[in-house]
């Protein structure tokens, strides 16, 4: 990107604030190579309050972007970049997208990059596709953004082939907090298989529980389609920047769910009481606490999750993470990109991060042995 020397010192200086970039002669490129830009704005929460700012990019006309380690490319006229900055190794992101691709519950494109401004390098960042231009190419017209207690934080409405209102999209979003009071059981499957893709839901879940994911009631979107005339809808998880937890986000904070009843865990010890041994991690939303509660919908989520351990053994993690020590690799070997990590929130180097990559394939061989384990006991 290039800015006045002003911009830039303020977007090394601000905190706290998103705003548009707002500069005469601002460009951005792609190897060297102009964007026809449309707009670029500072983005994220915790993100806001590091000089490595992330950004929301929006182009006038789609670019061509090179996919990963030979894979395909692709058109795009939204993407974010995101600077990674509260992870010290850059790889809690990259392993929840690899793992969410293999599992087939959202292929959004994304690629490591360098990230410069006025040629002064900027570190590495994750670049990954909108997830509403992603939901469009698929013929959505609404897609939201879940916030806490089952809000919507965020929301875009583009009627095109159906022109449905987008009261008709709010009135089936809503209906699914809504049938988990009314139903229960098979009718309760039943009535949220038909406003909500729950095997992907399921398999979120289980990849959740993998991942230890400390926080993601609102880091997911919801995207509607069309099935039969009937509204149903589609999930892109989000922003896989917390991993790794020793507790699920619910621990000790008062928004926890408002449906049922009002719930508060002090400690993570309490959320064990409530659920015992489930293979849940957080049941901070309602819904994943109604299906950790419901008996049907638990043994569904059950029969799912077996089917996602198969996958993701089959596979095993060595690909994954060879493929992540290729990706990722040739920036740690740039010292000058190493060093902008001196800004995030724990600086990073080359020994730091393959310690971590050992540490982190070895913790998922064990959960998943784990969660193999209990399944198995949990059929005899």
């Amino acid at each position: 990107m290039v800015i006045s020397p002003e911009l830039h010192a303020f977007l090394h200086q601000s905190k706290d604030t998103t705003y548009t970039l707002d500069d005469p002669g601002m460009q951005l490129l792609l190897n060297d190579f102009p964007l026809d830009l449309k707009e670029i704005r500072t983005r994220g929460k915790n993100a806001l309050n590091f000089p490595r700012k992330s950004y929301s990019v929006f182009l006038k006309h789609p670019v061509y972007i090179e996919g990963r380690n030979g894979r395909k490319g692709k058109l795009l006229n939204r993407f974010k970049l995101l600077a990674m900055a509260m992870d010290y190794t850059y790889i809690e992101n990259r392993i929840g997208l690899g793992l969410l691709e293999q599992s087939g519950v959202t292929p959004l494109f994304f690629k490591f990059v360098e990230f410069r401004i006025n040629g002064e390098t900027k570190g590495v960042y994750m670049l990954v596709e909108d997830p509403e231009e992603f939901a469009r190419e698929l013929g959505s017209e609404y897609i939201l953004r879940r916030g806490y207690n089952h809000w919507i934080a965020d929301s875009e409405y583009k009627p095109s082939f159906y022109n449905l209102p987008m009261d008709d999209y709010l009135v089936v979003y809503n209906e699914i907090y809504r049938i988990i009071l009314r139903y229960e059981g098979e009718e309760l499957y039943k009535q949220l298989n038909q406003r909500l893709n729950i095997t992907s839901y399921f398999r979120k879940m289980g990849i959740d529980y993998l991942l230890s994911n400390g926080d993601y009631t609102d880091e997911i979107f919801f995207y509607a389609l069309i099935s039969g005339e009937q509204i149903r809808y589609n999930i892109i998880p989000w922003d896989y920047d917390d991993l790794f937890s020793e507790k699920p986000h619910e621990v000790g904070v008062s928004w926890t769910g408002t449906l049922f009843e009002k719930r508060y865990y002090p400690t993570h010890q309490d959320v064990f009481n409530e659920i015992g041994d489930k293979l849940i991690f957080s049941i901070e939303d309602d819904l994943d606490y109604c299906i950790a509660k419901d008996s049907f919908l638990y043994a569904r989520y059950e029969e799912e999750l077996r089917s996602l351990v198969h996958d993701i053994e089959k596979q095993g993690f060595e690909r994954l993470f060879q493929t992540i020590r290729s990706e990722l690799g040739p920036y740690y070997q740039d010292q000058e990109i190493v060093a902008q990590s001196k800004y995030d929130r724990n600086p990073s180097s080359q020994k730091k991060w393959e310690e971590n990559m050992t540490e982190k394939q070895a913790y998922l061989v064990e959960r998943l042995r784990s969660m193999k384990e209990q399944l198995n006991s949990a059929t005899k």
